[in-house]
């Protein structure tokens, strides 16, 4: 496998080199035979561009990585001296001998023959704008079209591929993202379930019909990124029955939602870990009863989501690490930032003894992709 990789891409080389060469000399050819009217100088131009076609391979492969400095500024300064020096070189030496072995001249020994006159023909004078109009067709084709299959193309077709394999991966980590949510929420709520088992078992067993009715959802809804706002509050709402359930008057809820927003998709669960953080982080901790308020509303163009506590709040420290310390704020952080790109974020305001809040800004316009070069925060 190496070795025919090794091989096509030799050939390729091979191909832009003495195509790009020979196209070159095919057209300093044909312009000095429509000065001269003589084939001999189209043969010496196409002689002299193989060659240094074979000047330019070797610098390719054997001169050119074996420069001291390997990237940079500096790199392309000692790629164009060693290929100036090289090339010129190789140049002089190629005019000489074509001087010497087919004009009979030296061009180190200095011409002393008399002035000569060149005659130009009305009828030459007349086509040579034509002339110098056809005459870099033919060469320039051959160069698009070589640049093109063995440059450009295979360019595209790499960036296109690259981007197709970018795409797989930010789908792939959303996935793992969404997924990681699922068994995060169900030891929660088996949790809170396990605590009403003996003090009150009816009310155990109705909670637990509430869970499989939401696992039901999170099944038929597997494969979609984003729903209505509507079912996800639906599911917010069956988690905080089964917390009524164990918090009983001491857990109120308040909702303040417009109707215009429900139909608009949002991420798929994303808004229960924000109930949930609610739930488990302020209002559990909190002496007495704690309320928790769910808001959704359009806004310049956005979905805003807001899910408020008045529980036990964070200090200025603990609010500065939140993400380290808990899967469900960072697993949405991380998602929006894979869906949406950096601007659209989690806002946090929380105070001690006050409560907390967390604002989601949403577009109203899904994303098509996952947002590229956005890579998961960890």
């Amino acid at each position: 496998m190496q070795r025919t990789y090794q091989s096509a891409s030799l050939r390729n080389q091979l191909l832009i080199i003495y195509g790009f060469s020979t196209a070159i000399g095919l057209q300093i050819g044909l312009f000095r035979f429509l000065f001269s009217g003589r084939p001999l100088p189209i043969v010496t131009s196409l002689i002299a561009s193989v060659i240094l076609g074979t000047v330019t391979l070797a610098l390719w492969r054997w001169m050119f990585p074996r420069l001291p400095v390997r990237t940079g500024a500096r790199r392309t300064l000692w790629e164009a001296a060693v290929a100036l020096g090289t090339i010129g070189v190789a140049s002089l030496m190629l005019t000489e001998a074509i001087s010497y072995f087919i004009h009979g001249f030296s061009m180190l020994v200095p011409y002393r023959g008399e002035d000569r006159q060149v005659l130009v023909s009305a009828e030459f004078l007349r086509l040579s704008p034509f002339a110098f109009a056809a005459l870099p067709v033919v060469p320039t084709a051959v160069m698009a079209v070589l640049g093109y299959r063995r440059y450009w193309a295979p360019m595209v077709a790499l960036e296109d591929r690259a981007q197709e394999l970018r795409e797989l991966a930010a789908t792939a980590q959303l996935d793992a993202l969404r997924a990681q949510i699922h068994p995060h929420f169900f030891f929660n709520s088996l949790n809170s379930i396990a605590q009403l088992v003996r003090m009150d078992p009816a009310e155990a067993e109705a909670c637990v019909e509430r869970l499989a009715q939401i696992f039901r959802y999170l099944m038929r809804q597997a494969d979609r990124e984003f729903v209505p706002l509507a079912d996800e509050l639906e599911i917010a709402d069956a988690y905080l029955d089964i917390q009524r359930a164990r918090f009983g008057s001491n857990l109120v809820v308040h909702k303040d939602e417009d109707p215009l927003a429900l139909r608009h998709p949002i991420p798929n669960l994303i808004l229960q870990p924000l109930v949930e953080n609610a739930v488990r982080h302020g209002i559990s901790r909190k002496i007495g009863p704690g309320t928790v308020t769910i808001e959704a509303s359009l806004r310049n163009g956005h979905l805003r989501l807001r899910v408020t506590d008045d529980g036990t709040g964070m200090a200025p420290d603990d609010l500065a690490g939140v993400y380290e310390r808990g899967i469900g704020l960072r697993n949405i952080r991380d998602r929006l930032l894979r869906l949406y790109g950096p601007d659209v974020r989690p806002e946090i305001r929380s105070a001690p003894d006050t409560g907390t809040s967390v604002t989601l800004d949403l577009p109203l316009s899904t994303p098509a992709a996952p947002r590229e070069g956005t890579g998961a925060v960890s």
